[in-house]
């Protein structure tokens, strides 16, 4: 059903009125309600309309319609219209428009809060995943005895981010996407917990909070600071690239010596990395900057944050670790 000559898709009124649906040979009363669902004339994929009194399938049995399934089907076509006039105003607006309404209050904090609610979830994961590989003894000895089981991790987080981020199907909410993002969280969690059973208690519970209060800081920086990161991409990478040399550097240079101020070292540049990443990507899901992740990637954007997170994570494990050596 197209919109009428000058009429807004914008506009958020009632759908409008069309004719009687009931079967020509039914002889019974007027459908319920039936004047307040348009007719679906190539437009919006309609379910069938019920009338009261009529005899359906369902499966091995025929029911008789009554009021409140004819109510109920008459409030599923409306949502079901109500979704197509939006896709259609989406459709038909300029991507500049459509970015621009990215910056309505109300849209971007429901982007937020989806964000913000399954990156809890993960890390709750994250967390007790770790807790049951430190603390119960045998889940301990096995993760260090198959070790395997890591690199079969890392080719897991591998594949998984990178079909978040470079295909449309993973990075937007969909079947897909939904299962790269279960495998990602399970593959970090345990990339993390194979790291976190070879020190104490002490320097994980350390390395959290450490963790938590710098991502806290990063993110109210991100937010209230008018400095506009995303405007320096270029130099993001440029600073990536020099830290990752710096890295493999000083990994070479840990091959040949065991000195715990190399590992601080080592640490820090991961650890800085992470933390330019994580200001950088908060700033774009918070929108308002020059880059900024569209509304509807809400797998992608949660699945920055959890990297960033996770590998600052790893990273002040080694600085705390390597200092208390």
């Amino acid at each position: 059903m197209g919109s009428a000559p000058g009429r807004d898709l914008n506009t958020r009124d009632e759908p409008p009125p069309y004719s009687s649906l009931a079967p020509q040979n039914y002889g019974g009363p007027e459908p319920l309600g039936m004047q307040s669902i348009p007719v679906a004339a190539g437009g919006p994929p309609y379910l069938p309309p019920l009338v009261k009194g009529q005899k359906i399938q369902s499966g091995p049995y025929e029911v008789i319609v009554d009021e409140n399934m004819v109510r109920q089907r008459e409030m599923q076509n409306q949502a079901i219209y109500r979704a197509w006039l939006e896709q259609q105003r989406r459709a038909a607006m300029p991507e500049d428009e459509y970015f621009a309404e990215f910056q309505v209050g109300k849209i971007r904090r429901l982007f937020i809060q989806k964000v913000f609610f399954i990156l809890f979830l993960q890390f709750i994961f994250t967390a007790l995943y770790i807790a049951f590989f430190m603390f119960y003894e045998p889940a301990n000895i096995f993760i260090k005895m198959h070790w395997y089981l890591w690199v079969l991790a890392m080719v897991g987080f591998i594949c998984s981010y990178c079909s978040i981020s470079l295909t449309d199907c993973g990075r937007r909410q969909s079947g897909w996407g939904a299962i790269c993002l279960l495998l990602l969280t399970l593959a970090e969690s345990h990339l993390s917990a194979y790291v976190s059973v070879y020190f104490d208690v002490e320097v994980v519970l350390i390395a959290v909070s450490v963790t938590a209060a710098v991502s806290i800081f990063i993110t109210i920086a991100a937010v209230c600071c008018r400095f506009d990161f995303t405007k320096y991409s270029g130099v993001l990478g440029i600073l990536a690239f020099l830290g990752l040399m710096t890295l493999l550097l000083l990994m070479v240079t840990l091959m040949f010596t065991n000195i715990p101020a190399v590992i601080t070292i080592f640490g820090c540049v991961g650890a800085l990395i992470f933390s330019l990443y994580l200001y950088f990507d908060i700033q774009t899901i918070m929108g308002g900057r020059r880059i900024q992740i569209s509304p509807d990637e809400v797998l992608f954007a949660t699945t920055q944050l959890y990297v960033d997170i996770i590998g600052l994570y790893r990273y002040l494990l080694l600085v705390v670790g390597g200092s208390r050596s």
